[in-house]
């Protein structure tokens, strides 16, 4: 007697829970199905996609979510090529605008690869005293120079050791000076402080071992950082062109007052129109004190 008074117990319970359930289902489909059928209106799709799929309106596979994912593909309707007369409309029914054929281009098939395979190491200027470095060695060039180091290669650690190679051909042993950088186990890339102003810089990544033997693993390209001042150069440079003559160079020294024009501009009667145009000397000329 007590255990199917338990049970009736339980079983209304239950009930009533179910009960609270589909009322508190019933509010919340009240509420948001409206906010997502305006949302689908703006974004241009029928309201009804939003109910349950018919005949009339199959449902569609990706929903809103998939035409916001798409949208950014779409590159608008395709022009009518030109010339092209346009079609003749049957006599008595209303022509009705025909649907222009969309543009849509091919979605991305994966993300671009972490490494390509090849090794090499690349220095990008940032400015006259910082070089960009990135890099990438395979692994089969590591695994080369292990075993070339024998028993060397225990404990030797991973560096990049960059080079002032201004006004020479590097060869790897000719370079003015040198400084070694060390970098994270792991790394693929690295900001240098080279501290010097138009300075040509040459780089290698490579093993050095605790005897002190380094072993490259790749070289990279030659750059040369700014200037961190402006040029000593004031000097004014102009070219002269010539009917069926090569181009001359003239070139003057400038204090801060007019440039004189090159020789033969002034004709006997005075300076020519020409001469009169403001020079660019006049432009950047610093004003009197």
């Amino acid at each position: 007697m007590i255990l199917g008074r338990a049970l009736d117990a339980g079983l209304g319970a239950v009930g009533t829970l179910l009960e609270c359930t589909r009322v508190l289902v019933d509010r919340l489909a009240a509420r948001v199905l409206p906010l997502a059928r305006r949302a689908v209106e703006r974004l241009g799709a029928e309201p009804q996609s939003l109910e349950t799929p018919t005949e009339a309106t199959p449902a569609r596979p990706g929903g809103p979510q998939d035409e916001v994912e798409g949208a950014k593909y779409y590159l608008g309707p395709a022009a009518e090529p030109a010339g092209r007369p346009p079609a003749a409309e049957p006599a008595g029914r209303p022509s009705a605008p025909a649907p222009a054929p969309e543009r849509v281009v091919g979605r991305e098939l994966a993300e671009l690869p972490r490494a390509y395979g090849d090794d090499r190491l690349v220095l990008l200027v940032r400015d006259p005293w910082w070089v960009y470095a990135y890099w990438e060695v395979t692994p089969n060039t590591r695994i080369a120079a292990l075993r070339e180091l024998g028993a060397e290669a225990e404990g030797a650690r991973e560096l990049v050791r960059v080079y002032d190679v201004t006004f020479i051909t590097f060869t790897g042993d000719n370079a003015w000076r040198s400084f070694d950088v060390e970098i994270t186990p792991g790394a693929d890339h690295w900001y240098v402080n080279v501290g010097r102003p138009a300075t040509s810089f040459c780089a290698e990544l490579g093993l050095l071992t605790p005897a002190g033997r380094f072993r490259p693993l790749v070289r990279s390209n030659t750059v040369t950082t700014p200037r961190s001042s402006p040029s000593p150069d004031t000097s004014v440079r102009w070219v002269e062109l010539r009917p069926n003559e090569p181009p001359v160079e003239t070139r003057a020294a400038w204090n801060g007052g007019r440039v004189p024009g090159p020789a033969g501009t002034a004709a006997t009667t005075g300076p020519s129109p020409v001469d009169e145009r403001p020079r660019s000397s006049d432009v950047h000329a610093g004003r009197s004190r």
